[in-house]
């Protein structure tokens, strides 16, 4: 096998490349020397003109339409609306492109279905955008509880029966004003699409899959959309079950100032600040290398508890399992890779598409495995819409 200097770059399109996560994803494959940067696209105004800043040289389309007219990529990377991710992602894997597509998958489980059959029929490789699998606090965590599982008697939580988690944070109304669709339960928009896939897929990540769910509503920032059938949801309380038998529970919302969010608690998002709990009597000094992030997972298990991402693991150490028993603590230590997790997730995409490992058994998230989001998500929201808050199977088409 050739080494990966002298191999042909893979060459990229980014299909909506104007937005936030799309410019993110733009810079990384500008940036990565195994990827070649063919076009971008995006039909929104001003959107030439950002090309030319941030990708001189490289043609600008404003529709996936124009640019197969005259280029095929290797790969794409879209980054639409989330309504729009299953009438580009088919286009292109008509034309035999293979897809990255930004997390959710689709605005729906059925769309998603389709674009999931469609690219097996065409031969296409498809991953979906939950770049929090390539963490290293994420895939710390998903190797201590691999090896509690795999060696029943090693240092580790054992067998997992229950986790708790948050993301809590406020969006000022300039998030929703800039992208009214975030606002739209019809284009996907609110916190359990838009916020809540994540933790889904991390949780599946770790835990395995979710069977059923149950929720309810938190009191809504704008009183004047209850009688709105398309207004989003402010938050919910969640209880998870899952396959394994294992439950949980989770507080989500956009609407209360809080630092136990993901983005927070572990500062993977640049444009975000980070949050760190200080040290007692020290709440004006937060030294960053002494105190610790704020934790956003709890997972529970019959020889300990991890909690993520300040990654403390509390066991009996080698003494019995009991209360009366002081209990040990061990950091966990995270990997050494300088690599941020979007350029980790790129890696891999570009790995799967050369057909250097495969799609499946990966860290990446599949399109059945991005498929079974939206489930969890549809059955969240179909939860939320009983006013006596709902117990709802989880069903993939």
């Amino acid at each position: 096998m050739a080494s990966t200097e002298t191999r042909k770059p893979i060459g990229i399109a980014v299909i909506g490349f104007a937005g936030i996560i799309g410019r993110r994803h733009t810079a990384h494959v500008i940036s990565n020397p195994s990827a070649a940067l063919l076009a971008v696209v995006d039909g929104a105004p001003g959107a030439s003109d950002l090309a030319a800043q941030l990708a001189p040289g490289v043609p600008f389309f404003q529709t996936v339409t124009e640019m197969l007219s005259t280029t095929v990529p290797d790969a794409a990377i879209v980054c639409t609306p989330n309504a729009h991710h299953v009438t580009v992602g088919l286009e292109l894997a008509d034309a035999g492109v293979h897809l990255l597509v930004e997390k959710p998958l689709a605005e729906a489980k059925a769309s998603a279905r389709t674009l999931v059959d469609r690219v097996r029929q065409k031969g296409v490789k498809l991953l979906v955008g939950h770049h929090r699998r390539f963490n290293p606090y994420v895939v710390a965590a998903r190797k201590v509880l691999k090896t509690s599982d795999e060696k029943p008697g090693a240092p580790g939580v054992g067998l997992v029966t229950a986790v708790s988690g948050l993301w809590t944070t406020y969006k000022p109304d300039g998030y929703y004003a800039a992208a009214p669709w975030r606002r739209s339960r019809q284009l996907g928009g609110g916190p359990v699409m838009i916020n809540f896939a994540h933790e889904v897929d991390t949780l599946q990540h770790l835990l395995g899959p979710i069977t059923r769910v149950s929720a309810e509503k938190m009191r809504r920032r704008y009183t004047s959309e209850e009688g709105d059938a398309n207004a989003v949801e402010d938050g919910a309380a969640l209880t998870l079950r899952f396959e394994s038998g294992a439950v949980g529970s989770f507080i989500l919302s956009d609407g209360v100032v809080s630092p136990h969010n993901f983005e927070a608690g572990t500062g993977e998002n640049p444009l975000l600040p980070r949050a760190r709990r200080p040290r007692h009597g020290h709440l004006d000094d937060i030294d960053e290398i002494e105190s610790e992030p704020v934790d956003v997972y709890r997972i529970f298990g019959a020889n300990g508890t991890l909690s993520v991402p300040d990654m403390t693991l509390w066991t009996c150490g080698d003494k019995p399992r009991s209360w009366e028993n002081e209990l040990q603590v061990q950091r966990i230590e995270l990997d050494d890779d300088p690599r941020v997790p979007f350029e980790r997730q790129l890696d891999h995409f570009i790995a799967v598409v050369r057909g250097d490992i495969p799609i499946k058994g990966g860290p990446g998230c599949t399109g059945e495995e991005g498929l079974g989001v939206i489930a969890v998500c549809e059955a969240v929201i179909e939860a939320l819409d009983d006013s006596e808050g709902g117990r709802v199977t989880v069903k993939v088409l």
